[in-house]
């Protein structure tokens, strides 16, 4: 008998490159990774109150009647994971749904799983509205990624990055926290300047990526830049410095202690110094010098 509709966290863990991982060790071992993995996520949900609702293939659907349950066992996925071969990204949204027969169905399944397709390999993802609903502590561990549209519903969604791992307070020194009322702020505005050029981010020009490479609207020589280092987006009122190096980036922003990024997505504030490959300050480095207006 199909029970009344209810509101819960539905989480999507999906296990990274599962499908190259055959290929290079085999059928047995590759199955018997996935096997561990899918037990480790089953393990994670349990411990934290949830209920496992299917494993699919290399992915697991879970649900948790508090978001700050969900994000727990997200993070406990993380952690069991950090001693293994194999990877994973999370994803979870708040939302109405109607259980069947020990599953649950709706338009909020479609949208965890939609938003756990953003999260990159070892990252937790979240609805704005599930950030919303998370205790202070956890919410002030989110930083906006996107605003996406999603089907079934008319505004667009915020999608939401939460840091897990020990270190996840050095993060929320540049994110803004966030909340259930946030508002977009059009004016946002930041001036990068290397020295010569002065360069603007705002909604009208959204977009500056900086690298070797000629084709990056920064072009920055040295032994540690990679050649598509970074980009900065103007996203949603907000400007988001995303790092795609070998080795990394540094936020130093005015009174503050420097911040390393590589690899991931974090949200400018103030005003203060972007260093490519090394800190900014070093005789090797050239210094972006960046302000942001609101």
């Amino acid at each position: 008998m199909v029970q009344a509709q209810q509101t819960l966290a539905i989480l999507f863990a999906d296990i990274a490159g599962s499908t190259e991982l055959y290929e290079t060790v085999g059928d047995v071992e590759a199955h018997r990774r996935v096997a561990e993995s899918l037990s480790f996520m089953a393990q994670a949900v349990r411990v934290h109150e949830g209920a496992v609702l299917r494993t699919v293939g290399d992915s697991t659907l879970a649900s948790f009647v508090s978001c700050d349950n969900a994000l727990l066992a997200a993070c406990t996925m993380q952690e069991l994971h950090k001693q293994t071969p194999l990877a994973v990204r999370v994803g979870f949204h708040f939302g109405p749904v109607i259980p069947d027969k020990g599953d649950v169905y709706g338009n909020a399944v479609n949208i965890a799983a939609r938003v756990a397709s953003f999260a990159k390999t070892e990252e937790i993802t979240a609805t704005e509205f599930s950030v919303s609903r998370l205790s202070n502590e956890n919410r002030d561990r989110a930083t906006l990624l996107d605003k996406i549209q999603v089907k079934g519903i008319t505004e667009p969604v915020g999608v939401y990055r939460i840091a897990w791992e020990a270190d996840a307070e050095l993060h929320t020194r540049v994110a803004r926290p966030v909340s259930s009322t946030m508002s977009l702020n059009q004016q946002t505005e930041l001036v990068l300047n290397d020295g010569e050029s002065r360069f603007v981010l705002n909604k009208t020009h959204t977009m500056l990526s900086m690298g070797r490479d000629e084709q990056c609207s920064i072009e920055i020589d040295g032994d540690k830049v990679s050649r598509k280092h970074a980009h900065l987006q103007w996203s949603a009122g907000q400007i988001q410095l995303s790092d795609t190096s070998t080795n990394g980036t540094y936020i130093h922003r005015d009174g503050q202690a420097p911040l390393f990024v590589r690899r991931e997505t974090v949200v400018l504030e103030g005003r203060g110094e972007i260093g490519l490959g090394s800190l900014p300050g070093d005789e090797a480095t050239q210094a972006l010098h960046y302000d942001i207006s609101d």
